[in-house]
């Protein structure tokens, strides 16, 4: 907070204590949020990167256990309607034994890997299964339809397949991203890191009570901020929002 350095522009004052300078404090802080907002511009395009390598191996799971339980599967079980068509049981159990493990793949590495939460883990894996309630029978109908109308070839298939992946990668970031580590994306410690171990293992950690900008609210609004505590700061500026 001291500074011993220039006062004003003649010098006149050089060498006299300057305890605050708001300008100068404002001026800061701005430089800092910019520097902040290009971090998480460039935090998120590394986060979509790593997503997107998670994802592709994800979907190698999610074919190889489809052509194992194909196999192991008895074919002459029955068949089933489901959405828009008809499909032998054995494909439809494989499918959808397939996909979750995928799905429980992805969100195991990436819950690790690219966001690196620590919250919750059985909140979190219940949302991440719950996007894909909607999104299933969306696939399967989108499929369809696709194949429907590029006539129904192998390549229509492939093409099919394909867009819809990219689809459910982007909107899987998302749901992801805004939705299930919004608070949570990068909680994980390390172990000298100091946190709170959750019922689950999670770890919650010990934030910084008090901000670079709520310290310049306090400063502005008179507050003495050397001789406070962090539970003072913190009731200072929940007044003085009611205010």
């Amino acid at each position: 907070m001291e500074n011993t350095g220039r006062n004003d522009k003649n010098g006149a004052d050089a060498g006299k204590t300057v305890w605050f300078d708001p300008a100068e404090a404002v001026a800061q802080l701005e430089r800092e949020e910019e520097k902040e907002l290009k971090r998480a511009k460039r935090k998120t395009l590394v986060q979509a990167l790593k997503y997107a390598v998670c994802t592709a191996s994800a979907g190698l799971i999610q074919f190889v256990s489809f052509a194992i339980l194909q196999r192991v599967i008895k074919d002459n079980i029955g068949t089933i309607h489901f959405i828009v068509e008809d499909m032998s049981l054995a494909t439809f159990l494989a499918t959808t034994i397939a996909l979750a493990l995928s799905v429980l793949w992805n969100f195991t590495i990436n819950r690790k890997f690219t966001f690196k939460s620590a919250g919750n883990v059985t909140r979190a894996m219940i949302l991440a299964f719950l996007f894909y309630v909607p999104f299933y029978p969306f696939q399967t109908w989108y499929v369809h339809e696709v194949k429907n109308a590029l006539g129904n070839t192998e390549v229509a298939g492939l093409l099919a397949e394909a867009t819809v992946m990219l689809i459910n990668g982007v909107l899987e970031f998302c749901w992801q991203k805004f939705f299930i580590y919004r608070k949570e994306a990068d909680s994980a410690l390390a172990k000298y890191d100091v946190g709170t171990v959750g019922e689950f293992g999670e770890i919650t950690p010990d934030a910084e009570a008090v901000d670079g900008m709520q310290l310049l609210e306090l400063m502005r609004d008179g507050a003495d901020i050397e001789n406070m505590t962090d539970k003072q700061m913190l009731k200072r500026l929940a007044a003085m929002e009611k205010d």
